[in-house]
Parts: C-alpha cells; structure tokens; sequence
C-alpha cells in the first residue's frame, strides 16, 4: 500500500514540473491559415470572400505562372516554384542551400573554401582560399610593397606615391586628405564596403553569401534538417504527432496530430451564434442572421444592391444568391439554377389575329388569312388575280408544290436530300442513335434529348431554336439586347462600361479594369487597351513596344580589371594578372615558396571554371539561367492570356468574364452559364 502512494506521489509531482507552451503554428504570413492549407504562403487572407484559400480576394492567379505566391513581375523564376528554404524565399527561386555550407565556421562557404575543414586564419596573406596560410619563409617573411611608408600597403593605397595624414578623416585610404567643415569621420577598417558606424564587425570582413550581408559579419546561414515523417504537411519540428497524419477537420489542424472534434457540450462558441470557433470567422462577434452570409459567424450588413453569385438579380431578390441562375426560361426570376426534370409544353409564338400562322411569319397580323387557295401562307386576306399560274408551298417549307415531292409535309433540312421536299432521316450506320429523333445523330446533336424544331435558325444543332425576324425581335427589358443574347432579359443593362454587352445592371465595382489586363483603372494609363506584358513597363497598363534591345546589367567593375566589384577584394586597385591569386583582384606579389589554390576563371564571370559551364564565354547576368555561366538567351515571354473565371474563353471574348461557362450545349463559345 506505501508503495503504491509514492508512486501516486512521484506522478503527481512529475506532471507538476511539465512546463506548458504554446503549440507554434506554421503559418508564415499570420493570416492564420496554415501554410500546408495556404495557397497564397506569402499574402494575407482577407476574409472577404466565403472561400478560405489563404489569398486576397483581389488575388489574380494568373500573374503567378508557377503558383509559388510570388507575382510573376517580381518573381525571378517566374516558372519555377520557390520552394521556401528559409533562403531569398523572396526571390521566388528555389534557390540550392547547399554552396552555404561553412563547415570550418570560417565565413567562407565549403563551395569556394579550399580548406574546408579547417579555419581561414585571415593575416592578409591569401585570406580567401579558407586556408590557415602562413607567410614565413626560411629567409624572410613576405610583406605588401608600402612606397610612401603610410603603413597602408600599395594594395590598398589609393595615392602610393603620397602618405596619409591620419587626420580621422578617410585614414584608409593611403591620401592626405582635408577634412570637410560639416564631416563626421567615419570609416571601414576590414574593407568589406560597409562603414563601421554600422558595421556589426567591423574588424571582420562580410562573406557576402547572400545571407545578411548587410551587417558586416562573415555570417554562414545553418538550416536544420527539417522532415516530415508522416507526410502530412507540418514539418517534424512542428509536428506533434511525427508518425501519425493529421486529419485536418477543422480542430486543432496546426499540431500534425489526428484530433477527434470534442463532445457538442465542450464545443467552444465564445459569441453563442451557434457557429463553434474553429469555423467562426468572427468568433466574438455574433452572426446576424439575416439570411445574408449566414454561415461566416460575422454581423453582415445586407448591401441592398449586392449581388454575390454575379446573375443579374440582386441578394435581396435572390432565392439562391451564392448560385448563378441559369436563364433556361424556367423560374429565371427566383436567382437559381433550376433545372426542368419533366416535359413541359413548347413555347407558343404570339398569333394576335388568330389565323394559325404566327405573328413571326404573319406579313398580316391584325387581319386573318381567307384561306382561299391564294397565297394562304402570307397570313394576309387576299384575292387571286388574273394570272393563274401562281405558285403554291402547301407545307411552307420553301419548296413550292410543282417540285415538293411531299407537298404537305415540311422539309426538316438536316443536310439530307433537303431539295425533295420531304422530312427525310439519313440511313443509320453502325452503332449510332437519334434519342430525340430529329434527324442528328447524338454524336453530332447539341440537344439529343430534345428535337430540333427546323425552322431555318441553327437547324444542325439539334436543339429546338426559335428565330425571330427583324421586326419582331424580342427585347423584354428593352435595353437594346434581344433577350436571346440578354443574360438578365428582365432587367435593363446599365451601360456604365462594366460588362455591357450582357444585358444585365452591373453594380461598378471598386476594381475597374475596363481592357481586363489585371491593371485596374486607377492606376491604368490605358485603360481602355490592355497591357501586353513583354517585361516592358507592364505597371503603366500600356501595349509598350520596345524599340531597342536592352541591354544586359553589367555589374560595377570600379577598377576596370575585369573583375565585378562585387568579386574584387581591391575594387579600386587593377588585378596585376602575374598568374598568382589573379582572380582576388588585388595586385599580388608571390610569397616566398608559395604555392596558391588553382582557381581559375578563364572568362571572368565570376564563376570557376570547374564550375561554368560555359568557362570561354562569360555569363550575360540576363535573369535566365545565370548560374550557369554561359551567355543565355532568355527566350520571348508569351503575352499573357486572361481567363478571369477560368473558362478557357479568354476575358476580350468573354461576355461574362468572373462567371465560368457551363457547357451544356447551348452558346457555349460566349462564356456564360446558360
């Protein structure tokens, strides 16, 4: 029994001392969606829209050709993903940490240090092989040429003739130079181009390995192997749970763990909407209810002229106001996508005399036809003239009787003996069927499940058309778009130059972009011609055409001994090219008995040759390929094709550009649902 409470003690006392912390998230814009749930890593969520994908509404993928979150115009490797390293994850390129390894700590990454393994002792002599050189010689130890005895070697002397007058002000320099009445001496005692005033170490020179280089410090950048075991998005680091998956339901996704939701009683509802927290975008905020985003957890505000589906009948009016209605002349005024399960009777053109041939082919409409056996198909009341030899079309298929082999049935004119006058079907071949038995076969038929109605208006579609002529074209909402093109044939369009060609009151928006080039308005200067995006000046909204070719970046080479400043340990003294330590950029002297590292450049661009591809022909630095070391040629950007709704109907074509085509076999190239 003793036994047993010290060990109910020891567990009480080791539970105790468990320190508690907060599960880190890993969410690198803190927008709170996770990076494995985030779509747009580097841009914040703004909740404005009901799909929570991590990315602002105004967020166009499009501009990002590699989907990395980094816009194609500021991305270098706009077709490469950036693969988030920790490294220039800015840059969007899936930059290759590996050449910064520094395994000696000396600042010199493994990829260039010749001794790897073993510290650079940094005594001026040779201090970029990364080797612990010594400058001892049996009969003398090797000094720097110093011709005006300042103590600053001719190397770093810019007047070897004159010496410096340390009088605080540019003492490195090796001049005797006079000091401003408004200067305050500032200067670089380790020559890595940064001043001391706010060089972090400023007796050590920075490495420049694109890893805070602007401190000062030869600085190495250590990655931890990051993994993830279970392959569930959240790296072991983060993972609480390293060998079991998330399920991502929502609770708890960030700690890599398969949670299981808690009981309806413990289910935290902070604002008691009835909408828990985890799904609650406004948590402490009560949701309104009124049957406007009822399902966000948010106060939502009914905009009486909003219209979230982008149909044409507003939120207020709308039953179905997150689903476009579909326009299929069936309920088209309740806002939803309603779909007719059960046959329904035709449509009946309007016969305002009541003579039995429609107003449409009635060249009467307020008088009935006397049928007489005179031009009985005019619709008129007529009386037969003195000419007998009148010609008759009984059947009104264009084929008067004298020919018509079938003179009281009409031609169907599906591309089938179309001149005897009769509804001929073509002979079947195969395994083919006519579901609606018009005449098309399914294969080719638009509507197989509907016949096509043939009258001379899209007859080989196979769907039941209706034509109206020039004088009868119906215009419901008579804002100048007949309702078969009107996509809101009951409302008038607005013509405010937002979509005007599609019949419906477009609200304006606050992001205007009339030439759909992703440029808004605002800040178009042409607004009305879209952009081409040639690398040109595509911010102005402009066609730009360049007129000359640009010539590449040419990095600084202040000394003009061919070697890029940025590469040169002496940017203001020549490269003497004695075959010893050339490519450093000072003017060297061997030392006595040395033998320096072989490392060659042969065209100069920075890049060994062991490494350049290309070691004859140095890199052009054109932003295509540059780590290779040859001369590129970046080859021509295809203009950008806009498909806002992703339709594959590009936006100049697209008559409802943010509302994606349906495809049902009803004008499907216009890019609307019908």
């Amino acid at each position: 029994m003793s036994c047993h409470v010290w060990i109910l003690g020891m567990l009480i006392l080791t539970v105790g001392m468990v320190p508690a912390y907060a599960v880190p998230i890993n969410d690198i814009d803190d927008d709170g969606i996770p990076n494995s749930e985030d779509q747009c890593p580097h841009m914040q969520e703004d909740y404005e829209m009901d799909v929570l994908d991590g990315c602002p509404s105004n967020f166009v993928p499009w501009y990002d050709a590699d989907y990395d979150a980094i816009q194609d115009h500021l991305d270098l490797c706009p077709t490469v993903r950036e693969n988030y390293n920790l490294f220039n994850d800015g840059d969007g390129c899936p930059d290759d940490v590996s050449v910064l390894r520094d395994s000696d700590g000396d600042g010199l990454s493994d990829y260039i240090d010749s001794c790897p393994l073993t510290q650079e002792t940094y005594n001026r002599y040779m201090d970029s092989d990364g080797c612990p050189d010594d400058v001892t010689s049996p009969t003398s130890e090797f000094s720097f040429p110093d011709t005006d005895n300042d103590n600053i070697e001719d190397r770093w002397d810019s007047c070897t003739a004159e010496p410096e007058n340390f009088n605080n002000y540019l003492d490195w320099d090796g001049c005797p130079d006079i000091i401003p009445m408004d200067h305050t001496p500032v200067g670089d005692t380790d020559y890595d181009g940064i001043l001391d005033d706010v060089d972090m170490c400023p007796d050590r020179r920075e490495n420049f390995n694109r890893f805070e280089d602007a401190d000062g410090c030869p600085d190495r950048l250590d990655l931890p192997f990051v993994g993830d075991q279970d392959n569930d998005g959240i790296p072991d680091n983060l993972d609480l749970c390293v060998y079991m998956r998330e399920i991502y339901n929502m609770f708890e996704d960030a700690d890599g763990c398969p949670d299981m939701l808690p009981q309806e009683d413990s289910i935290s509802d902070v604002d008691g909407d009835g909408l828990i927290d985890s799904i609650d975008l406004c948590p402490s905020q009560p949701e309104s209810k009124n049957n406007y985003l009822d399902g966000d957890g948010c106060p939502d505000t009914i905009d009486s002229s909003y219209d979230t589906d982008s149909d044409g009948i507003i939120d207020m009016h709308d039953s179905c106001p997150n689903k476009a209605e579909t326009y299929n002349r069936y309920q088209d005024s309740d806002g939803c996508p309603d779909r007719v399960d059960t046959y329904r009777e035709p449509f009946l053109f309007p016969d305002t005399d009541n003579d039995r041939i429609e107003d449409r082919w009635d060249s009467c409409i307020n008088e009935a036809e006397n049928y007489n056996g005179y031009l009985d198909w005019d619709g008129c009341p007529d009386e037969e003239g003195t000419t007998t030899g009148q010609l008759l079309d009984s059947d009104y298929d264009g084929i008067y009787d004298a020919m018509d082999k079938c003179p009281n049935s009409a031609e169907r004119y599906n591309d089938y003996l179309d001149a005897d006058g009769c509804p001929d079907l073509p002979p079947l071949s195969g395994p083919v069927m006519d579901t609606d038995g018009d005449g098309i076969l399914d294969t080719a038929d638009e509507c197989p499940d509907a016949p096509e109605t043939y009258n001379r208006y899209m007859d080989l579609d196979g769907c039941p058309d209706w034509f109206a002529d020039f004088k009868s074209i119906a215009d419901s909402d008579s804002d100048g778009i007949i309702d078969i093109l009107d996509l809101c044939p009951t409302q008038s369009e607005t013509f405010n130059g937002i979509q005007d060609l599609d019949g419906c009151p477009d609200d304006y928006p606050t992001f205007s972009d009339n030439d759909s080039d992703g440029i808004a308005n605002i800040h178009d200067s042409c607004p009305h011609i879209p952009e081409t995006y040639n690398r040109y000046q595509d911010e102005d909204g402009c066609p730009d055409t360049i007129q000359y070719t640009a010539a590449s970046f040419v990095f600084p080479d202040l000394d003009r001994d061919g070697i890029d400043d940025r590469w040169d340990s002496c940017p203001a003294e020549p490269e003497n090219f004695n075959g010893y330590l050339d490519w450093d950029g000072c003017a060297d002297t061997p030392a006595a008995g040395s033998t320096s590292p072989t490392i060659v450049d042969t065209d100069g661009d920075g890049y060994p040759d062991l490494v350049d591809m290309c070691p004859l022909n140095p890199e052009n630095w054109n932003k295509f390929n540059d780590t290779d070391g040859c001369p590129d040629t970046a080859p021509e950007q295809a203009r950008f094709v806009h498909d806002a709704d992703l339709d594959g109907i590009i936006d100049n074509a697209d008559q409802c550009p943010n509302i994606s085509e349906n495809y049902n076999g009803v004008e499907d190239d216009d890019g609307c649902p019908e």
